[in-house]
């Protein structure tokens, strides 16, 4: 299933627009960490203090992303992307801005991993909860550090039932 993907060059891509959209979007620096062993704070199924996300694509090959972050780094997203709001408000937004992220994360990586101007088809991006079990073989699984916090990509060869 991997064989439409060059497993290194997507990595480093892939990587590359998960840094740039953190910087960009919410003026955090993200590097890749010294040790690419899974933290055990973002292996496994998940914790309650961790989120994941994922988006489907559908087109040019089917593939998923997805991101993982703690709630630590998700609540300091929402700080510098909406400054000082009601803790009310934190809980009506907290959850769009990692989807967002993620959305603009996979357009990046399609146009760069095929080129621009390809005809590309995504799914909505939408969250993985603890039971959901990432599908797939995986292609790439990239482990970061944004600033003292943890920050996992992973890049998953998929086929769909039709």
């Amino acid at each position: 299933m991997t064989d439409n993907f060059d497993a290194e060059h997507a990595e480093r891509i892939l990587a590359e627009c998960v840094i740039s959209v953190f910087a960009d979007m919410a003026f955090i620096d993200v590097e890749r960490s010294e040790n690419n062993t899974k933290n055990a704070s973002m292996s496994g199924k998940g914790s309650k203090d961790e989120r994941r996300a994922a988006i489907d694509v559908l087109a040019p090959l089917t593939c998923r992303i997805e991101l993982k972050i703690n709630t630590t780094l998700r609540d300091r997203i929402i700080k510098t992307l909406f400054g000082q709001i009601a803790e009310s408000e934190i809980k009506k937004t907290a959850e769009d801005p990692l989807l967002e992220m993620l959305n603009i994360i996979a357009g990046t990586f399609l146009s760069g991993y095929f080129g621009s101007g390809t005809d590309i088809q995504l799914e909505l991006p939408r969250y993985l909860y603890s039971d959901e079990q990432s599908s797939g073989q995986e292609i790439a699984a990239i482990r970061m550090d944004a600033e003292g916090e943890p920050v996992e990509a992973i890049l998953s060869s998929i086929r769909y039932r039709y």
